[in-house]
């Protein structure tokens, strides 16, 4: 019995002396016997039978034992306490209050005092709804140390009461996130609570907390001077930190804007978004950029954990090169980075708390799984072997949190630094990797230029060579052209003067045969007179001669005409003649033996054209030679002068009656020498046509074979600029 006394009194009571607190203990333990509940919501029977015997027994468990007083602090060693400059708050006890209705004069009750529940160490749990009681006793100071502090971290608690034991009364702190850092007892990051020298150390301090996420927090005592001394060392240790973590972000962007290689510049981005996070859960954010509200820390919170873990998955996946690497895990980083982005916006329409529970609850598997997934792709990739050892203490810190919020890890150094440590040490090693990449890469650009220069060097080499060989050759090549050269020179000159001697030649026998053949044309002319009266069989025979004579005379004419196109400075000996009365003249009733088959039509009025009236001549000539050569000679041959056929042109239209030219001799009718196949029995040379189109050409226009149907004729169209 005295020893239950005892260890009540101490503070260490276990749960069976609070009857409340058996029969939910009771619940929790056994959740079929909780939930027996009729249809309509009331206790079973079977419950209401077990709550009245567990009611029994406690009645007879009261009768055994006395009742219960407020419970004493041991005075043992209390001197010497107060003068230990840091000490860990032992001896914790816990109650929770639902609903938070419970008063402090409640909590101090011999009711309620047997209902906390003994803590090994430090508080350590998960989310929670519940406001906390906590229970610990306290040593105040004495002439050495004349004040004491009390911190309690972490950062994120939002509300907290300390209930101090001064006379017969408790005095009352208040702190918390909550509370405007301008309303603080020290300008501190944590909350501090100052203990006064005069407190009741026999009776224990009381710690209300109100918050959602106690899942590590941690109590301890300083004395004034070492508490002083913390707090300097507590920001060094910030300081060098930030610092560093700015001299990071500073190199990552200078390597950024040097190299141009994107991993330096979300290198620089995830740092600064792990040193804001940092900086702002550690109780920065409310003592410098929003002190006087006491709001914005859970906000900030809020807007920033998602993206920044988002920004530390998509850092992960660049930098291991998920996408080749694990393609069915590259989706997935995608969807985790999602969904921890819109936590952000989500915070708006539900409770942060809420979601901050959310993600803790996911963080553990994340970062028990991250530890062998990065040893894996280590393995896997060489080149980013070093980048795990990088990433093995921030996942490591990670895991440890994880762990030491649901009370599966004691507390330690470790634990209250970790996260700071380890964002540095993450955070140091990887420049220093990458720095050790840029240099690799450096070096092997190096090598590679080295070896691409002596390539270089030899393909120069293999090229002058070359160039030499070439050059030896192009001196040979010149030396033959030049003999070739010469040798051409001379047979051009050769060839002209043989020209010249041809066109000496052509022009003598024109000049020959013109007089003769002349001389021929006008006696059968003559005869053929003479002959109509005294003996007209004989006409058909003068008839013969004077078509041989003009068969002659216009071969004479077209071969003095190809020497005029091919002659060096040939040029048009061009003047104005009046074409209606040039075909009339030439091809009219009065003209050579034939024309009574030729059909003028011609219009009323002059139709003046300025041309060479020789190559004219030639020209019109040749088509109508032509016509009549290829037409039966019971067929007339048509000649239609149609000055507006073509706009800007004057047009004259040769047409003939005869078997039309093939499909197949189109294409090649005007070429030099060239005659249709299958004409037996028709004299001719192949140039008519020829000259015709190039004579046209040259003042101008051109001469075209209109489309027709084989068997109907032939029909050309001699066009000339007006």
């Amino acid at each position: 019995m005295s020893d239950r006394l005892a260890t009540h009194e101490s503070g260490l009571s276990p749960s069976w002396h609070n009857p409340r607190m058996i029969v939910d203990s009771a619940d929790d333990l056994n959740p079929s016997l909780a939930s027996a509940h009729d249809s309509r919501g009331k206790p079973g029977r079977q419950y209401r039978i077990f709550r009245h015997l567990l009611a029994l027994l406690l009645l007879c468990v009261l009768q055994v034992t006395p009742p219960a007083h407020a419970t004493t602090c041991p005075q043992t060693g209390t001197q010497e306490n107060s003068r230990i400059a840091h000490q860990d708050i032992q001896g914790q006890a816990l109650l929770r209050d639902p609903g938070g209705r419970l008063s402090i004069e409640e909590i101090v009750s011999p009711a309620q005092s047997g209902a906390f529940i003994p803590l090994a160490g430090q508080l350590t749990g998960g989310f929670t709804r519940d406001v906390l009681w906590l229970r610990f006793c306290l040593t105040g100071a004495d002439d050495a140390q004349p004040s004491n502090w009390l911190r309690v971290s972490p950062a994120q608690l939002d509300k907290l009461t300390l209930y101090l034991p001064r006379g017969d009364n408790y005095e009352v702190r208040q702190s918390g996130d909550k509370l405007p850092f301008s309303e603080r007892e020290w300008p501190y990051r944590l909350f501090t609570f100052s203990i006064p020298p005069d407190i009741d150390s026999s009776r224990p301090a009381y710690l209300r907390i109100e918050s959602s996420d106690p899942s590590s927090l941690h109590l301890d005592r300083w004395t004034d001077s070492s508490f002083k001394q913390m707090l300097a060392l507590d920001y060094l240790i910030y300081g060098i930190n930030g610092g560093t973590i700015l001299l990071l972000s500073a190199f990552a962007l200078i390597a950024w804007l040097r190299l141009r290689e994107y991993i330096y510049l979300l290198y620089g981005i995830n740092a600064l978004a792990s040193a804001i996070l940092l900086l702002v859960n550690a109780g920065f954010g409310s003592q410098f950029l929003y002190p006087a509200s006491g709001n914005m820390n859970d906000l900030a919170q809020s807007w920033l954990t998602g993206p920044v873990i988002a920004v530390h998955f998509l850092f992960f996946t660049y930098i291991f090169a998920i996408r080749r690497n694990l393609p069915w895990l590259y989706p997935v980083m995608l969807a985790l980075a999602a969904s921890y982005f819109i936590s952000a916006p989500l915070s708006l329409v539900l409770d942060w708390h809420d979601i901050r529970h959310m993600l803790n609850f996911a963080g553990l598997p994340i970062a028990a799984l991250g530890i062998p997934l990065v040893i894996y792709l280590g393995w896997k990739d060489k080149e980013r072997r070093l980048y795990s050892l990088a990433f093995m203490p921030w996942l490591g810190n990670a895991l440890m949190h994880h762990l030491h919020r649901r009370n599966w890890l004691d507390s330690n150094f470790l634990l209250e630094y970790g996260t700071e440590t380890a964002t540095l040490v993450h955070l140091i090693m990887f420049p220093a990797l990458l720095i050790h990449r840029t240099w690799r890469i450096e070096r092997e650009k190096e090598v590679a230029w080295t070896r691409e220069k002596m390539k270089a060097q030899r393909i120069e080499h293999e090229l002058e060579e070359r160039v030499t060989q070439r050059t030896a050759e192009l001196q040979k090549e010149i030396q033959t052209r030049s003999v070739l050269q010469e040798q051409l020179e001379e047979a051009l000159n050769t060839e002209r003067s043989g020209l010249a001697r041809q066109r000496q030649l052509v022009a003598m026998l024109s000049h020959e045969f013109r007089t003769p053949l002349a001389i021929i044309d006008a006696a059968a002319q003559r005869l053929d007179r003479n002959l109509v009266q005294r003996e007209p069989e004989l006409v058909g025979k003068t008839s013969k001669i004077r078509k041989a004579v003009s068969r002659l005379l216009n071969l004479l004419e077209n071969c003095l005409a190809d020497e005029r196109l091919t002659a060096d400075g040939a040029s048009l000996r061009l003047e104005e003649i009046d074409v209606r009365a040039f075909i009339q003249e030439t091809h009219g009733d009065d003209a050579l033996a034939g024309a009574r088959r030729i059909q003028l039509e011609l219009p009323d009025t002059p139709i003046l054209l300025r041309c060479d009236r020789h190559l004219f001549d030639v020209t019109l000539n040749n088509l109508v030679d032509n016509a009549l050569k290829y037409s039966p000679k019971d067929r007339p041959v048509l000649i239609s002068l149609m000055p507006n056929l073509i706009p800007g042109m004057i047009a004259i239209r040769v047409r003939d009656y005869g078997e039309g030219i093939r499909p197949e001799d189109r294409e090649r009718v005007f070429d030099k020498f060239i005659r249709a196949d299958g004409l037996t029995g028709i004299s001719g040379a192949g140039l008519g046509l020829y000259l015709a189109r190039e004579l046209a050409r040259r003042h101008g226009g051109n001469v075209v074979l209109e489309p027709a149907t084989p068997g109907e004729g032939a029909s050309f169209i001699l066009s000339l600029p007006a």
